[in-house]
Order: structure tokens, then sequence, then C-alpha cells
């Protein structure tokens, strides 16, 4: 049975288009509230939790013992425009590391912000990865692996360091295993 139209993109009175999906509110011990379509089946939530991504990078001591401040984890824990201040915040906390965009493996990203890709544009210059909107992620995610002493390269890969806590602590918050 296919998931329910959860919204109705319309045009006047016509729909343009539908799309479907699954949702499911639950209570803090985890206990359905409303589910609708199949909740049941794995997922891919990508930029939905990087807040847990980012947890690993505070609870090690990482964020501090690099003196990330509030605006540096944010960038961490959140999709970004790819605008000149999360492009420079990001590339900060790469400096700290004696890390540059070059080390990220997220890729280059025109920012999202139709203005700021423009004004990028005019200038001359191309995209690079501060601009992606996983950027800061990223950066803390080599923060992480800094603080651990892991090898930059290949960060990204499962069987890294930094992805292992990384996945611990999605296991640990969820109660789910995070690989089948």
């Amino acid at each position: 049975m296919p998931n329910p139209v959860l919204i109705n993109l319309t045009r006047g009175n016509l729909i343009e288009s539908f799309h479907r999906g699954s949702l499911c509110i639950v209570r803090g011990e985890g206990e359905p509230v409303l589910a609708l379509g199949d909740v049941t089946s794995p997922v891919y939530p990508r930029s939905a939790i990087k807040l847990l991504q980012a947890l690993p990078l505070v609870e090690s001591g990482a964020a501090d013992a690099f003196g990330l401040g509030d605006k540096e984890l944010a960038l961490a824990c959140a999709s970004h425009n790819g605008e000149v201040l999360h492009a420079e915040t990001a590339g900060a906390m790469l400096a700290k590391l004696g890390l540059s965009k070059n080390d990220l493996a997220c890729g280059d990203q025109w920012p999202m912000r139709e203005e700021a890709a423009r004004e990028l544009a005019a200038k001359g210059e191309s995209p690079t990865a501060l601009h992606n909107n996983c950027s800061g992620k990223h950066a803390g995610m080599l923060t992480l692996g800094a603080h651990l002493k892991a090898r930059v390269q290949g960060y990204e890969h499962v069987d890294h360091p930094v992805q292992r806590q990384v996945r611990r602590a999605i296991e640990d918050m969820t109660g789910e295993a995070a690989l089948p």
C-alpha cells in the first residue's frame, strides 16, 4: 500500500503535483502519538539528524579544545545557504585545525540563496566546498577527528573513527542500530 498524499501543490484551483510520505510523531519515550503511512521502513534521515551527528563534537570535548563558540556549533548542526558568513565560519573552523576547504569531503556547491550565488558569480569566483550546505557539519567532523588524532582523509567513510563516534551517538539517542 503506498504512503498517503501529505502535500498537494496547487496552481489556482488545480492540483499541480502531490507528494506522498510517511510521518510519525512520538512522545519522549518513543510511544507514537500519530502515525501516517509506512513508519516502520528504514529511512535515510540525512540532514534531519545533524544535531545528533554533532553530539560527539561536543561530548568528546573537541568543541571546547578547539575553541568553537555558538556560531561554529550552530553551523555544525545545520544546513546553511552558503552565504559569506557561513563559508567564512566553516573556513575559520578549518583554519583552527590547520586544514582548508580542500580537506572537506562534501564537494563544491553554489550558494542556495540566489542573491549570494549571483554575488559570487559577479566577482568572477567559483563556488567551493565552503559554500556547500553541509560544510559546517563536515568542519565539525574534522574537528572531532583532530581531537581523536584520527587521519583526515576518509573521515566520511563508515569505518573512520569519526563516523564510529557519530554512529554510536545516533544509536544511543534513538535506541536503534544505525546500520543494517
